[in-house]
């Protein structure tokens, strides 16, 4: 397989700039859209701290409950990214570097392609099932450059075939990797098997791929947590609550919500059939070294990926990334056969992907689907009205309110960082802080399974943020005891939460008892 040469000689160099162009702004319309995800906030708070105080948190330093524990800041790197990026453009320039990476992630994508020789025909085939797949993931979070630092990895490792000297771009890139997700790990698996067991079309020395391997192990140590890291993953990913309780480390086929839900997304119904395909395609491939072919380490790389995604939808995007390329693979022998009707099915492949642009553009990305009945992410700027900060910002800024907050798991990031750390959440989205226990507790006291446990952390708190009991019909017992307390003043109701204030915590309301 010659990496130098055009992606394919049966397409004019304009037909492939323009594949290259959709290829980039599909995932760049689908990312632009307001701020929703839930752990957002909490990045923005870790990057504050560390501007602040000069180094990397160690212990816990925001919530009621974990607060001064152990904890191992895994993505610090990326929330001083995300931090300063607030601090420059605000809400609206992180949505823009949002939008910068999923463009860099889709370039990289096509990249990859280019450089296994895909044709531009076989690119644009899969373009759209591609981002109805991955773009459920394409938010502000430290996942999106994850995904970004895989596809540079295999960029870098198909490149270096040629020109070995480019592989020792891995080691700075692996340092990186290693201060901004855990996915590092993945790359040590990818690089082990790339460079030192299946060399596949390596041109470099054996001697010379153990010396990047080996360099590139090192350069992950570069971070401040030490051996920790590398065992952080694992703790996280194999621990049975989180794994049944958090929706996206359900696995998609579960009987939980969180798997009910995930199956009534274009994720799901596409991804499905795209990774069943893929999977039929590599092992026709089987796991031998074939001119024409991707490198065994990718084919690895693809069907772990889909393992991880069937297990835990969050590893969808990676996994339809992956797929994407094999296929595009697969087909490429039928697009070289026969040109010219390949040609005009590009031509028609033209339509329906404008139709999707102008879709992405007029609606937004298609979140769910319920028969007939669609919720679009809209695209937009700012804040989404579905995170509380307004309300939260003026409890702690107007009101002059602190101390602790009886909140969800996914309100907790926004606690923290609308109030600049004056209020702190008894629940966050960080799940080592707290331990798998202690969350399923706070669950139960939240639905009031365990009433020991409310009237605890009612006796400890000054307010109480959940959701609204027409988004969850567990919450009602409690709405209604709060309602029924005198102690207690209803301050916000939208149509996603309620917030309540103890009226000894707030002047202006014990004025009015």
């Amino acid at each position: 397989m010659n990496l130098n040469k055009p992606a394919s000689t049966s397409n004019s160099a304009s037909s492939d700039r323009w594949v290259t162009f959709l290829a980039i702004v599909l995932p760049a319309v689908i990312a632009f859209h307001p701020l929703a995800n839930n752990d957002l906030p909490m990045h923005l708070a870790i990057g504050d701290w560390i501007i602040e105080q000069g180094e990397i948190p160690r212990t816990d330093p925001f919530s009621a409950n974990g607060q001064g524990g152990r904890w191992i800041a895994h993505e610090w790197l990326a929330a001083l990214i995300f931090a300063t990026s607030f601090k420059v453009g605000g809400a609206n320039g992180l949505v823009a570097l949002a939008v910068a990476l999923a463009a860099l992630l889709g370039w990289l994508q096509d990249k990859i392609a280019r450089l296994l020789e895909v044709p531009a025909v076989a690119r644009i085939l899969w373009l759209v099932p591609l981002w109805l797949v991955a773009g459920r993931r394409l938010m502000l979070r430290p996942h999106l450059l994850g995904l970004c630092s895989v596809l540079a990895l295999f960029c870098v490792t198909l490149i270096g075939r040629e020109r070995p000297r480019c592989l020792w771009l891995a080691v700075p890139l692996m340092a990186l990797w290693a201060n901004i997700h855990s996915s590092f790990i993945l790359g040590i698996a990818f690089l082990i098997f790339d460079l030192l067991i299946w060399p596949d079309g390596h041109r470099a020395r054996r001697s010379q791929r153990i010396a990047i391997l080996a360099s590139t192990i090192g350069a992950t140590f570069f971070q401040p947590h030490g051996i920790g890291l590398f065992l952080f993953p694992f703790q996280l990913g194999l621990d049975p609550v989180f794994t049944q309780e958090v929706m996206e480390w359900v696995s998609p086929f579960a009987d939980s919500s969180g798997g009910t839900l995930f199956r009534t997304t274009a994720s799901f119904w596409i991804g499905v059939p795209l990774f069943g395909l893929t999977l039929i395609a590599v092992v026709r491939q089987r796991f031998t070294a074939i001119d024409g072919q991707a490198p065994r380490a990718v084919r690895l790389a693809t069907v772990v990926a889909i393992t991880m995604a069937l297990l835990q939808q969050r590893h969808f995007a990676l996994a339809a990334l992956l797929s994407s390329l094999m296929l595009g693979i697969w087909i490429t022998p039928l697009c070289l056969r026969w040109p010219e009707p390949m040609r005009r099915l590009r031509l028609r492949a033209a339509v329906p992907i404008t139709a999707v642009l102008l879709m992405l553009l007029a609606y937004g990305y298609p979140a769910t689907i319920t028969g007939p009945e669609i919720q679009w992410r809209k695209i937009g700027s700012g804040w989404s009205k579905r995170l509380p900060i307004l309300p939260v910002s003026i409890l702690a800024d107007e009101w002059q309110v602190s101390g602790d907050v009886l909140c969800e798991y996914e309100y907790g990031s926004v606690v923290v960082h609308a109030s600049a750390g004056r209020l702190k959440p008894t629940m966050d989205s960080r799940n080592t802080v707290y331990g798998a226990q202690r969350f399923k507790a706070h669950n139960a006291a939240l639905s009031g399974r365990n009433l020991a446990e409310q009237d605890r952390l009612l006796a400890q708190v000054c307010a109480v943020l959940i959701r609204a009991p027409e988004q969850d019909e567990s919450r009602r017992r409690l709405t209604q005891r709060l309602e029924n307390d005198t102690e207690w003043q209803l301050i916000h109701i939208d149509q996603n939460c309620r917030m309540w204030l103890k009226k000894q915590a707030a002047p202006s309301l014990r004025q009015n008892r």
